[in-house]
């Protein structure tokens, strides 16, 4: 057939694009189209029969018949058949059978096609799409691909073809991307239902569970975390309907409702410490007797028997101004003995400059009893002397960190401050020299001498990089460095160097010489 005869590829493929279920109507420029090569090619076959009849022998002519025509309405052979006949006809008066070659679809045709393949692989991932649900649980993303997908089809319908097929082309891939993310959605949906639990918020948990059950419909983790979720959500109201009885003072209702939330078996915690402490102010009665109990055995100085009392108060965990009055009647002789062995201990530790023990000694004292001032004075300078021999311990102990200016400097910091503390023991004077000597050492840079190839960049880390050479020398502060070298077409080379802060030789090679 010649192709000038056949139906424009564009109105054949708008014909054929009707998804599965529905779609665009077929479209009107189509069917005037085939109609129009149905007329042309039954023209052509009617023009190749008179031919025929033209140039047939006489002998040979067909009778003719006398019959009277029927009376029904001819019928217009099928465009299919004509085009056939058609071509049939063309070919035996112009083209010899064995010289045929097969025509080649025109590029507007191929675009055609392209579109219809892509239009129908999107529409199969579509449906795909829908069994999923994802139009529920990525409704944005979705409602967007559809809203795309009506204008690649009208752009498919405008005749702009090849614009239509890479409409379709990207409305497939972002489709894809959006089912890509449904795990990943699933997940989140999870997290946030948990966090949702762990922030004592049922409803927003119920939500995010709710919407990975819409994502995975059988999910075993959402069905058990929306039971949680109203569990929690049953188990917060009877919490705060218990917390408006104590409010009451309605004690016992409220702590019958909260022995109901545990009982359930319930983990939830400030329930537990409500009933605690309900419980314990229901303990009063018993709280009173002991009181009285203690007060009685102090009467007789039986100070074993009102320790035995006030211990009992103690894990009752009831602290009232009358148990402190108490315990400050039983421990007032008994402690005053204790402050002086201790004072004597906290004053041996100063002398031997054993600072945090007399921290934690002075400490003990003002347990005893907070309001000494001589107490208070001796844990204060304790407490800095202890930290100023913790620091300068650690800074000697350490002095290889010194090769870091930042750390240089506060050395130097901490070094001026211990040199202005009067009376200096011998134990800090130490220190002094140690960390004096340490930090001369570390701020005097020491000649470092790098070989290489002159073909690699060395790079020092935390001192820069240099360029190719033979032989270089370089000032570093004592420390360890990395040293990395990188030539085009070799495995880089890293190494760790220590440049030490006495005279030593430093000298390090760094070149590349495995070839890649």
């Amino acid at each position: 057939m010649d192709s000038s005869k056949r139906p424009h590829g564009r109105e054949h493929l708008k014909e054929q694009l009707v998804p599965p279920g529905g779609g665009p109507a077929p479209l009107q420029a189509g069917r005037r189209k085939a109609l129009l090569t149905s007329v042309i090619l039954f023209a052509l076959l009617l023009g190749g029969a008179v031919g025929v009849l033209v140039f047939q022998p006489a002998d040979k002519a067909p009778p003719v018949s006398t019959a009277p025509p029927p009376e029904t309405a001819p019928v217009a052979p099928a465009p299919a058949a004509v085009e056939k006949q058609a071509t049939q006809t063309r070919q035996s008066k112009t083209v010899e059978p064995e010289t045929m070659q097969q025509v080649e679809p025109a590029p507007e045709e191929a675009a055609d096609g392209a579109a219809a393949k892509a239009r129908e692989r999107f529409w199969a991932l579509k449906i795909e799409a829908e069994a999923q649900g994802a139009g529920s649980w990525g409704p944005e993303e979705y409602d967007q691909i559809m809203a795309q997908l009506e204008e690649a089809d009208a752009v498919l319908n405008g005749g702009t073809v090849q614009d239509a097929a890479q409409r379709y082309e990207r409305l497939l891939n972002d489709l894809q991307a959006l089912l890509d993310t449904r795990e990943q959605r699933y997940r989140q949906a999870l997290a946030a239902g948990q966090l949702g639990l762990t922030d004592e918020r049922p409803e927003v948990a119920r939500d995010h569970f709710d919407r990975a059950l819409v994502i995975e419909p059988a999910s075993r983790e959402a069905q058990q975390g929306l039971e949680l979720s109203e569990k929690l959500s049953g188990t917060l109201t009877a919490y705060h309907r218990a917390l408006e009885l104590e409010a009451r003072g309605q004690l016992e209702e409220a702590l019958v409702k909260l022995e109901t939330i545990i009982n359930s078996g319930s983990e939830y915690e400030p329930a537990r410490a409500a009933r605690d402490r309900i419980q314990e102010r229901l303990n009063q009665v018993a709280f009173e007797g002991e009181m009285s109990s203690l007060f009685s055995a102090l009467e007789v100085e039986d100070f074993s028997s009102a320790q035995r009392s006030l211990q009992t108060l103690d894990n009752l965990g009831i602290h009232r101004q009358e148990v402190e009055q108490a315990a400050a009647l039983l421990a007032e002789r008994q402690r005053r003995s204790e402050i002086d062995r201790l004072k004597n201990q906290a004053e041996g530790y100063r002398a031997g400059e054993q600072w945090q023990q007399a921290l934690e000694t002075y400490g003990e004292i003002l347990r005893l009893d907070g309001d000494l001032l001589f107490a208070t004075a001796g844990q204060q300078e304790s407490a800095r002397r202890a930290e100023l021999d913790a620091s300068l311990s650690d800074a000697v102990e350490r002095s290889h960190r010194l090769q870091d200016a930042a750390q240089r400097s506060a050395a130097a910091g901490l070094l001026s401050f211990a040199k202005q503390i009067e009376p200096q023991g011998p134990r800090l004077r130490t220190q002094i020299d140690a960390l004096e000597t340490q930090l001369e050492k570390f701020s005097t840079p020491v000649t470092v001498t790098l070989e290489s190839d002159n073909q690699t960049h060395v790079t020092i880390y935390h001192v820069g990089r240099i360029a190719p050479f033979f032989t270089r020398e370089i000032d570093l502060h004592p420390g360890t460095y990395t040293v990395v070298g990188s030539r085009a077409g070799y495995r880089d080379v890293r190494k760790k160097i220590t440049v030490a802060p006495e005279n030593s030789p430093n000298r390090y090679e760094i070149r590349c010489e495995e070839a890649i």
